[in-house]
């Protein structure tokens, strides 16, 4: 197909940049003009299943790069995975070697069925280690042919899959400090209600045994105890607006505080961070996560004709990644009551 790179450009900026693509030449939305160079390759402007079935490796092939593309710039454009996460992409079959210098503990994640295996492991200086990769598939279920028929929009067709994405590997971040913890020397823990004194004591263990300035993490509803016992008189102008519109402060008394994304265990409602629970992390170069995507995204068509009474149509994204979480260096753990 001609200009194929020009028209998944076209579609992964209306998911990632909509409003620099909100019109066209003689007045035509993104979605219209997406949805005509797709009947375009399927020659008809009134495409049935069976035109879909016809050019179903030309439209996969379209959707693999788009999603691919969307779901990979979304991790390396997002102000957590930045700040936090190495990011890694190798060919099929390769592995990736990771180096630490120091001692560390290398917490790993790995969902199976519908229960987490964690394995925790000692690695002394000088050690090396891999990122041991899993395939991932989300299913779609027809949904193509509502893109086609104008009934569902090109960004809602990719976001959907992009954001599972995105959100599983939050996940196995999540999990992997979850279970970190039990690692610890007891000077670097503390449990308990909020008290300024005990954060600022495993603040400065940690910058004592880095040599680095610490910050503290947690999701909006921890770093909020954080901030709910300050004296407000005290704030500048400046602070009490940034309380109001976002919930929190950036910056007390002298500690940064980051907000972790917050998200949902796999096909449940339960938090995977806890609420309940502030990191102190030291402020290095070090990027503790480690994530690896091995090989090529594809697309699968599931065929089953006995699970599709009803002549719909479900493809499954299909893709290849491993989390790890590596810490170099001690960190603090503050669980509040």
């Amino acid at each position: 197909m001609e200009n194929k790179q020009a028209l998944v450009k076209l579609c992964v900026d209306s998911v990632m940049n909509p409003t620099q693509v909100a019109h066209f030449s003689k007045g035509a939305d993104v979605d219209t003009t997406i949805r005509s160079q797709f009947f375009d390759l399927m020659g008809t402007e009134k495409p049935t299943m069976k035109d879909i079935r016809k050019h179903k490796l030309a439209i996969f092939e379209i959707l693999e790069e788009v999603l691919t593309e969307t779901y990979k710039k979304g991790i390396n454009e997002d102000e957590f995975f930045m700040q936090f996460a190495e990011v890694r992409n190798i060919a099929l079959g390769d592995a990736q070697e990771f180096y630490i210098e120091d001692d560390a503990v290398l917490v790993v994640s790995e969902h199976a069925g519908n229960h987490w295996n964690i394995t925790r492991q000692k690695l002394e200086g000088g050690a090396s280690f891999t990122v041991k990769t899993k395939a991932y598939a989300i299913g779609v279920y027809g949904d193509f042919f509502l893109f086609a028929t104008g009934r569902l929009s090109f960004a809602k067709l990719v976001s959907k899959v992009a954001e599972a994405i995105q959100l599983k590997i939050y996940e196995e971040v999540a999990m992997s400090f979850a279970n970190a913890v039990t690692k610890l020397p007891a000077e670097f823990t503390a449990n308990g209600s909020y008290d300024e004194a005990t954060l600022t004591e495993i603040v400065a263990h940690v910058e004592a045994v880095t040599g680095s300035p610490a910050i503290v993490l947690g999701t909006r509803t921890a770093l909020a105890k954080v901030t709910a016992g300050l004296n407000v008189s005290y704030l500048s102008d400046s602070m009490k607006n940034e309380l109001a519109r976002s919930g929190r402060i950036a910056n007390v008394n002298g500690l940064t505080l980051v907000q972790l994304p917050q998200v949902h265990k796999q096909n449940t409602f339960e938090f995977a961070y806890d609420d309940n629970q502030l990191l102190i992390l030291p402020q290095t170069n070090d990027k503790f996560i480690k994530i690896v995507f091995e090989g090529e995204d594809y697309m699968k068509e599931v065929t089953d004709e006995q699970a599709h009474m009803d002549m719909s149509f479900e493809y499954k994204f299909i893709t290849r990644f491993g989390v790890n979480s590596i810490f170099s260096t001690l960190f603090g753990v503050y669980t509040l009551a």
